[in-house]
């Protein structure tokens, strides 16, 4: 665990990370770079934001992740739920819980098998090419750029590849 403070938590050490960081630097980056400034944290470590956010359990590692999704499948935030079910309308892999998730994952599974996903490989090429060109385009411009829209439109190019 970073250093905790009695009252404030580890809030103390999120300023002092992102104060390192860009003023529009998206928060995701913070178990990262925290485990960068206290390198000795290892692959979970806990996060307490209180009162700003609850606790969270950081996992960087795939063995981490494998305890905490498949071999003991703790329960998901509740808050991934209140933001996935409006745009999937429910239930959904990403907010489904034990038997349930379960059976629906071992149904979905033969389509992320790495043989499968190696067939797939060079159609989703065309689409990263495509994609490091235009990123090519903004390096050659030296300005400033959002690149949300352009990772979404890869994903939903590769996706619409894939699926049809």
């Amino acid at each position: 665990m970073p250093p905790h403070h009695p009252l404030l938590g580890h809030l103390l050490v999120v300023a002092k990370v992102m104060s390192q960081l860009p003023s529009n630097v998206h928060a995701h980056i913070l178990p990262h770079r925290i485990l960068k400034a206290y390198p000795s944290l290892g692959p979970i470590f806990y996060v307490d934001t209180w009162p700003f956010g609850p606790p969270m359990l950081v996992v960087t590692s795939a063995d981490g992740a494998n305890q905490c999704t498949v071999a003991h499948s703790l329960p998901k935030f509740p808050a991934m739920r209140q933001y996935m079910e409006p745009m999937t309308g429910g239930p959904d892999l990403t907010t489904m819980e034990g038997r349930e998730w379960k059976l629906w994952r071992a149904i979905f599974n033969p389509g992320f098998s790495s043989s499968h996903l190696m067939t797939l490989v060079p159609e989703m090429l065309k689409d990263i090419n495509v994609f490091c060109g235009i990123l090519e385009q903004w390096a050659a411009a030296g300005e400033l750029f959002s690149l949300d829209p352009i990772a979404v439109n890869l994903n939903l190019d590769i996706i619409g590849r894939v699926a049809l």
